[in-house]
């Protein structure tokens, strides 16, 4: 039971997070075909999906990240600035993509503009991001 505690205070310490509606059940199936080959993803953006709450793709505020936009983040503590696309896990992703099977990809799906969020990685190493601008969603 402690462990249930743990993982609402953690979610409560996370920044609220907005999904497409129309994206939901793709999400979800992306998340259970991650759980064999990289659980430790499909575990997180389980965790995300759960919390998050739904709308309709035309009522998401444009700055809202959803699958397909491109965005402007600071990752890590060197406050390294990255612009990428969020898009779908596929057997090649474009350069200047980022997939959701990635521990990034999930940090990114639903944060607004100025938002930062923290997970550790698979090997207990603190990793965050910050959103700085959703440059175009798709």
């Amino acid at each position: 039971m402690a462990t249930t505690e743990t993982n609402e205070t953690k979610a409560k310490n996370l920044p609220p997070i907005f999904v497409a509606e129309e994206q939901f059940d793709e999400l979800s199936e992306i998340a259970e075909r991650l759980a064999d080959v990289l659980p430790e993803v499909s575990e997180f953006l389980d965790q995300e999906l759960s919390r998050a709450k739904l709308m309709p793709l035309s009522h998401l505020p444009r700055e809202v990240v959803t699958v397909n936009s491109t965005v402007e983040f600071v990752f890590g503590m060197k406050g390294r600035p990255e612009k990428l696309k969020l898009v779908y896990p596929a057997k090649d992703i474009p350069e200047g993509c980022i997939s959701l099977a990635s521990p990034v990809g999930v940090a990114l799906l639903g944060m607004r503009e100025g938002e930062t969020i923290s997970w550790t990685s698979r090997h207990g190493d603190l990793r965050w991001l910050r959103v700085v601008k959703v440059v175009n969603r798709d």
